[in-house]
């Protein structure tokens, strides 16, 4: 039974005053993350995106949602009781599961009409630009939340399998789930724009498809 979401008012993630602190770590659920999850610095906070929030090795502080119709999804909706941030179309699908869990620890995000393109870098100041994965959601967030080292942990954009060994079987996404995601030729613009232009320091722990340099330890 759902809950009534029209009843709901849930708070805006920027609105909020929530922050995770400069440094974060994203971790998505791709199988080249597997090995590093142990060398995610503890100074740093992490954000899971969507199946990721079942990797037992972590302890994420945010849970980033962008599909709320799936298996693994209905499994995690009845174990998390963190912090979650859906967007604002599936939050209208808001269960009773995530209302008794995570209780005044729901928020939204809304996105920006026009999305990232491959062709033109969108300001990302104050808003999500949609268009290149949870992923690319769950880094502006971090950005607009106050982090200025964002370290990402298994964002392969490569192939159609999980950490896990299971396979991604949402129709919607078959096509885009190739050797290289399609989604990598309007990510790699914004990052390169919020490295270079908005000395945002952007690395990565896991092998990826993203123009990114690896994790050095300081």
């Amino acid at each position: 039974m759902k809950a009534e979401s029209k009843q709901i008012q849930l708070p805006d993630i920027f609105r909020s005053g929530l922050s995770l602190g400069e440094k974060v770590c994203i971790v998505a659920p791709g199988p080249n993350g597997k090995d590093h999850y142990h060398e995610i610095p503890q100074d740093f906070s992490i954000i899971v995106v969507n199946k990721g929030v079942l990797i037992e090795e972590l302890n994420p502080n945010w849970w980033v949602i962008s599909h709320t119709n799936t298996d693994w999804f209905q499994i995690a909706d009845k174990q998390y009781t963190g912090i979650r941030v859906y967007n604002d179309c599936n939050a209208q699908s808001l269960g009773n599961a995530a209302l008794v869990n995570s209780k005044d620890k729901i928020y939204t995000y809304s996105a920006e009409d026009e999305p990232l393109t491959e062709n033109k870098v969108l300001p990302v100041k104050g808003c999500i630009r949609f268009g290149a994965s949870v992923s690319a959601m769950a880094i502006q967030i971090a950005y607009n939340c106050g982090a200025a080292e964002i370290l990402l942990c298994g964002v392969d954009m490569s192939g159609n399998s999980y950490w896990d060994k299971t396979e991604n079987d949402e129709v919607e996404v078959q096509d885009l789930h190739g050797v290289v995601w399609d989604s990598v030729k309007r990510l790699n613009p914004l990052l390169k724009h919020m490295r270079n232009e908005l000395n945002v320091n952007i690395c990565t722990l896991s092998k990826t498809q993203l123009d990114l340099p690896f994790y050095l330890k300081k």
